[in-house]
């Protein structure tokens, strides 16, 4: 057997070992929410079906999987975390796509919610991420004009225009404002943040399990995972490509280091999964344009029903023990959990 064979299988046993305990008072509990970017909810069944995603298939044994449906704004990357992450549909967050979005305003996050239930110093709040855009948490844009001033000592040519025209579109497509990256005002509420930058799920998942075996220990925590090689791969070689498909396997074989690092340190009866994506694809294309079908699976057999993704938070919030009917504004979706 192969030491590749030999690590998976590993995995794979130590996944069966032991089970998220929902009799675990919801105070007690931790939560870890990972989203595979760009995971369509058709293409991970059918790797399911053929036996490609062992260790969600183990997570959903012991819980569920149920079909979330995206609606109340664009499916991108902006939008659907900031949904994702808040409970709440743009007109609240002000995130309404990847290029019509401000700083999602103090205290809306699920972070910042755990922070004002329990205390600083009670949970540990965690986001790490693997793609820049769309969850870095930059800072108000210098405007152009005041970056770089003085003159070029030589006249561009006529393609260097052209070229520096389509930069400068790009760049105003993106920053339509000056206030900053969605999750700028989040940012400074979080005990530990690592993100701004494209990685790779190997780079992502080795910073995890760091993060487990620093935190974990210590007491309860959140933490937000972002995967992003599901969707570079999908607008690079499309939706039902080979590489589309090889890079939500990968996805699913770092779940099982995941659940591995939890369980090596006795945190896992504890510990509840939520995997989501922000949005799908759409069927066979680069693109997703339309790709409101994902899915919500999770260790957590309380999970019952189906929803939306702004039931996301909401769902996690309630299973961490917060009092959602106290949150002002008032949440829009609701849990997706039985009530215990």
């Amino acid at each position: 057997m192969s030491a590749r064979l030999r690590l998976l299988s590993g995995i794979l046993i130590l996944a069966s070992a032991t089970a998220f305990k929902s009799s675990t008072p919801p105070r007690e509990r931790s939560a870890i929410l990972i989203s595979w970017d760009g995971a369509l909810r058709e293409h991970v069944n059918d790797c399911l079906k053929r036996n490609q995603m062992p260790n969600l298939a183990q997570l959903i044994k012991e819980g569920r999987m149920v079909d979330i449906e995206v609606s109340g704004h664009v499916t991108d990357t902006k939008a659907g975390h900031a949904q994702m992450l808040t409970g709440y549909d743009s007109n609240l967050t002000g995130v309404f796509s990847n290029t019509r979005f401000r700083p999602i305003p103090r205290g809306y996050s699920v972070f910042e919610r755990l922070q004002q239930s329990f205390g600083k110093q009670d949970i540990a709040t965690i986001m790490v991420t693997g793609k820049a855009m769309g969850l870095g948490p930059g800072a108000p844009r210098i405007p152009a004009e005041a970056e770089a001033p003085g003159s070029t000592s030589a006249e561009p040519s006529h393609e260097e225009e052209k070229q520096a025209r389509r930069v400068e579109k790009v760049r105003l497509a993106g920053e339509q404002n000056l206030l900053g990256q969605p999750f700028h005002l989040v940012k400074g509420s979080l005990t530990a943040w690592d993100g701004d930058r494209p990685r790779d799920a190997r780079s992502v998942g080795q910073k995890v399990l760091a993060i487990i075996d620093k935190f974990g220990p210590k007491g309860r925590f959140f933490l937000f995972v972002h995967f992003g090689d599901a969707d570079a791969n999908g607008h690079q070689y499309g939706e039902d490509s080979r590489e589309y498909n090889d890079a939500l396997v990968s996805l699913d074989a770092w779940l099982g280091r995941m659940v591995a690092q939890l369980k090596a340190n006795a945190l896992y009866d504890r510990t509840a999964l939520y995997l989501t994506a922000d949005h799908g694809f759409d069927v066979g294309t680069t693109r997703h344009t339309k790709a409101t079908h994902v899915f919500l699976a999770s260790n957590d057999p309380l999970v019952a029903t189906a929803g939306e993704q702004r039931d996301i938070a909401p769902t996690i919030l309630q299973a961490l023990g917060v009092d959602t009917s106290k949150i002002t504004p008032t949440l829009p979706g609701k849990s997706l959990r039985k009530k215990e």
